[in-house]
């Protein structure tokens, strides 16, 4: 019988449901603020699939995937939301100015000056992009640079799945 409930006992705590940010569960909320100090809130988005990449100006991997995100951004941009959060509490803002104009980006940037959202998406790795559908679910998260084959793929899916 002891058994029994603590076979029981395991599967239900194994059954409650994660935190967020993981795949199948709703994207938490952010709120920053852009180049131009005006708050965003990312739960102004919702009813559109969205793209949320953190990364930093400094950041070899994020500088090799930024043309891909702004390539994507101008073929996608009209029917996915994208947002660049940039880790600002361990970044500069003249050096993130540079960055953008370096790159070419036209997307929104997000200044995490506190690092209170990277810390919430638990983000240990810059880039980390998050695909979101347009319910606020995460679809697909991943780790490192993407290359423009597999934004295609998963921007695809994003635009298939929302």
């Amino acid at each position: 019988m002891v058994l029994v409930i603590i076979v029981a006992a395991v599967i239900i705590l194994s059954k409650r449901p994660s935190t967020a940010p993981e795949v199948g569960h709703v994207a938490p909320n952010i709120i920053l603020t852009n180049l131009e100090g005006q708050s965003i809130n990312l739960s102004q988005f919702r009813g559109k699939p969205l793209y949320v990449n953190f990364f930093a100006s400094w950041c070899p991997p994020c500088q090799f995937e930024t043309p891909d995100v702004e390539k994507m951004y101008k073929k996608y941009g009209n029917k996915i939301t994208f947002i660049g959060v940039n880790l600002a509490f361990n970044d500069t803002v003249p050096r993130l100015k540079q960055f953008i104009k370096t790159y070419g980006v036209t997307y929104p940037v997000l200044l995490d000056k506190k690092g209170t959202v990277t810390k919430t998406y638990k983000v240990m790795a810059i880039p980390t992009s998050f695909f979101i559908k347009s319910n606020g679910v995460i679809m697909y998260h991943y780790v490192g640079a993407l290359i423009a084959s597999q934004m295609q793929t998963e921007f695809n899916k994003l635009l298939a799945s929302s």
